[in-house]
C-alpha cells in the first residue's frame, strides 16, 4: 500500500503545473480569463437538469439524458452531491432529487434579492431612455404606494410624491395591481373605494382590467391628475405575482408620450427587473391560473354620487 501511495504522489508531482491565466486582446486592451475549474460546471449541469424535470424528482436516465453526460458520469456527481446534503436519493424508487442544501443555497439568494433596488435601477435607466419623470409603486397597506421618484429631463410639478397612495380605478398602476395581483388582496380596498362612489362601472372595469392582462401594460390620461398621462408596467416575482409598478409620467397634450415606442421600453425594463428577482417568462403571470380572476363581476353596484 505505501509503494501505491508513493507512485500516486510522483504521479502528481510529474503533472505539468496550473497553466497560466489566459490573456485574450479585444481593441487594444489584454483582457486576463479566469481558469476555471471544468468538473464544477459540469456538475451544475446535473443541478439544472434535476430544476427542470416536472415533478422535482428523476430517475438517472432521464438527469444524465438531460445533462448531455453518460450513466456512469452522471452517477459519480450525484454520490457527491447526495454526500454534502445537495441532492437526496429516495431508498424505496431510487429517484434523485434536490437536496436540504440545495434549498439553503436557494434561500440564501432569495433573501438578497432586494425588489426596490433592482426596479429602481431599471427605472433609472428608463428614465434616461424616454426622458420622463418616473415612479415605482408598490403595494402597501392602502393601495399602490410610491416609493421611488426620479425627475426626467423636465421636472414635472404635481401634488404626486413619495409616500403618495394612488387610486386603483383611475391610475395606471392601481389598473395594473386590479389585472395581476391575487384577488383576495385588493377586493377589500376597491369595494371601500367603490362605496364612495368614484371609479368606473363593474362593465368598464372588467373592460379595463381584461385588456391589462392582454397587453401587459396600462395607460391613464388625465384621470388622476388633469394634464398629467402616464405608462404602468408590472414588476414579477418568481411565482408570478407583481410586486412593483413601474411607470413613467407625461404630459397628456403630448401625444408622442403615449407612442408605442415609450410602451415598449417600459415593457422591457419590467422584464429586466422581473428576471432580475427571478421570474422566468415561462412562468407568466399567475393570475391566469387563479380560480377567481373574473372576480368583477361579484362586486357590488357603484352607488349613485350623491347629489
Amino acid at each position: 500500500m505505501a509503494k501505491v501511495e508513493r507512485k500516486s504522489v510522483k504521479r502528481r508531482s510529474a503533472e505539468p503545473r496550473t497553466k497560466p491565466v489566459a490573456e485574450l486582446a479585444t481593441g487594444g486592451e489584454v483582457v486576463r480569463m479566469r481558469k476555471s475549474i471544468q468538473s464544477v460546471e459540469t456538475g451544475v449541469r446535473i443541478l439544472d437538469a434535476l430544476m427542470q424535470t416536472p415533478l422535482g424528482r428523476a430517475p438517472l436516465r432521464e438527469i444524465a439524458a438531460a445533462a448531455r453526460m453518460s450513466r456512469s458520469q452522471a452517477h459519480r456527481y450525484l454520490l457527491a452531491y447526495i454526500n454534502t446534503g445537495v441532492v437526496n436519493q429516495e431508498p424505496q424508487s431510487g429517484l434523485y432529487s434536490l437536496g436540504p442544501m440545495a434549498l439553503k443555497i436557494g434561500l440564501s439568494a432569495v433573501s438578497r434579492l432586494d425588489v426596490v433596488q433592482q426596479s429602481a435601477n431599471e427605472l433609472r435607466n428608463l428614465v434616461d431612455t424616454v426622458g420622463c419623470t418616473g415612479l415605482l409603486s408598490i403595494w402597501g397597506d392602502h393601495g399602490p404606494t410610491v416609493v421611488r421618484w426620479i425627475d426626467g429631463r423636465r421636472p414635472m410639478v404635481t401634488s404626486l410624491n413619495i409616500g403618495s397612495v394612488l387610486p386603483l380605478q383611475n391610475s395606471s398602476a392601481g389598473t395594473i395591481f386590479l389585472a395581476f395581483q391575487a384577488p383576495p388582496k385588493v377586493l377589500q380596498l376597491l369595494e371601500s373605494e367603490r362605496a364612495t362612489g368614484h371609479g368606473d362601472s363593474r362593465r368598464e372595469l372588467n373592460r379595463k382590467i381584461k385588456t391589462t392582462r392582454k397587453d401587459g401594460y396600462a395607460t391613464v390620461s388625465g384621470d388622476v391628475i388633469p394634464g398629467l398621462a402616464a405608462i404602468s408596467v408590472p414588476v414579477f416575482d418568481m411565482a408570478g405575482w407583481p410586486v412593483a409598478v413601474i411607470g413613467v409620467l407625461g404630459s397628456a397634450a403630448d401625444k408622442a408620450f403615449l407612442s408605442q415606442r415609450n410602451i415598449d421600453a417600459a415593457l422591457d425594463a419590467a422584464q429586466r427587473a422581473s428576471t432580475a428577482i427571478g421570474w422566468q417568462p415561462s412562468t407568466g403571470a399567475a393570475i391566469f391560473a387563479e380560480p377567481d380572476a373574473d372576480y368583477v363581476d361579484a362586486l357590488a353596484p357603484k352607488p349613485a354620487p350623491r347629489g
